[in-house]
């Protein structure tokens, strides 16, 4: 049997604050968003039992954010879902029902292009725009994006664009006469 991680369990307690409608606990968080220190100081309560031990500062801010994050919008991808989960395939599923594909690759693009310390404002407005449109996100997943979003290698910011464009192309009509997994052939001189 596997062992839920911190995160796991960090997750379960906001979705259990939710699921038994506790409102106030649910505003307390979305202050947290100003990061005023007195909004800070209501919102330590509901969140400090769940961090792992000894986490640094910078890791303790991903379980904040996305906390705050959760309480704006209180919807979790259903857990038998298959296929991608992360925020990218989120904002994909906008994408499908939004009247402007170009508005929603825009502000995607511009997420992608935001450095970590922009990180939070961009996300708080990318989750109003999902909850808006009742789009769930994958909550655990997001706290370990917005832990590895500073890698030089910015794994994360590729696999949510390979989730968002990738969809896409995956449902659209090849065209060229080329069926998929074949190599396109060379032209060769002879």
């Amino acid at each position: 049997m596997v062992q839920p991680t911190a995160t796991d369990r960090f997750v379960s307690h906001l979705e259990a604050l939710s699921a038994k409608g506790d409102r106030a606990a649910l505003a307390v968080l979305r202050r947290g968003l100003s990061g005023e220190p007195a909004a800070m100081a209501r919102v330590y309560p509901l969140v400090v039992p769940w961090l792992p031990r000894g986490a640094p500062p910078w890791r303790e801010d991903a379980f904040y954010t996305a906390a705050s994050l959760y309480a704006l919008h209180p919807q979790s991808w259903p857990r038998e879902r298959s296929g991608p989960r992360d925020f990218g395939a989120s904002f994909a599923w906008l994408r499908n029902r939004a009247a402007s594909d170009q508005a929603i690759d825009r502000r995607f693009q511009a997420l992608l292009a935001c450095h970590g310390d922009e990180l939070p404002d961009h996300l708080r407005h990318a989750v109003s725009l999902l909850a808006a449109n009742d789009v769930p996100v994958d909550w655990a997943q997001l706290i370990g994006d917005i832990l590895n979003w500073r890698a030089d290698e910015r794994f994360v910011q590729r696999r949510w664009a390979r989730s968002f464009w990738g969809q896409a192309a995956n449902t659209q009509t090849v065209t060229d006469g080329a069926d998929e997994g074949v190599e396109p052939q060379e032209d060769s001189e002879d």
